[in-house]
């Protein structure tokens, strides 16, 4: 098995482990960063680069407040639902042909079930997507419980998904460790209590 990610071995006395997907469980975040290109470009009619560093500073955050911020940063008006509609299936298509497992995070998935916690994925992303992602790189069966944007009202940095990831498996909040890979992921980690690992977007 691949060495885990390093943390302190006093959190191993927590009993719920909840995880982020995009960046973290998996190395989605190129994918998804061809997709936004792709989506934007389409609906404005011209070529647009999506800066990765902001980008990935924008982790986490849903699609409402992603084209909120670029509106504000470039003076375009984005159409969500359609945007959203633009990317799904292109999302699927390479999600289900690219997507591959980030081996560290992974390794600490593993190690946890062998201590008898509960885990949960907590993850921004639509349902479909996420499924897609977890059952590509066949982890599904290791979670207790999945958690996407249509669990909760709030999307990071509000700690509604980790809180409902938690409430799921049964743990409470203060005996809960989060491993993200955003500012704003920790952020909600913060807000619901929780300790927060933090990782390397992949």
């Amino acid at each position: 098995m691949s060495a885990m990610i390093p943390f302190d071995p006093a959190l191993l006395a927590r009993r719920g482990w909840i995880f982020d997907c995009d960046g973290t469980l998996a190395a989605t975040m190129r994918i998804h960063h061809r997709t936004w290109t792709h989506i934007i470009s389409k609906q404005i009619g011209r070529p647009f680069e999506f800066p990765w560093d902001l980008f990935c500073s924008m982790g986490g955050i849903s699609a409402h407040d992603t084209c909120a911020r670029l509106k504000q940063l470039y003076g375009i008006d984005l159409d969500v639902p359609l945007l959203l509609a633009d990317g799904h299936d292109y999302l699927e298509i390479h999600l289900a042909k690219d997507v591959r497992p980030n081996p560290g995070v992974i390794a600490v998935v593993h190690h946890v079930k062998t201590l008898g916690h509960r885990t949960a994925v907590a993850s921004a992303g639509r349902k479909s997507h996420v499924h897609t992602t977890l059952n590509t790189i066949n982890i599904m069966h290791l979670f207790d419980a999945v958690i996407t944007a249509e669990d909760a009202k709030r999307s990071k940095p509000h700690p509604d998904l980790f809180l409902a990831a938690a409430d799921r498996i049964g743990i409470a909040p203060a005996d809960c460790v989060v491993i993200e890979d955003s500012p704003r992921g920790k952020e909600a980690a913060d807000a619901a209590g929780m300790a927060c690992i933090m990782v390397e977007p992949a």
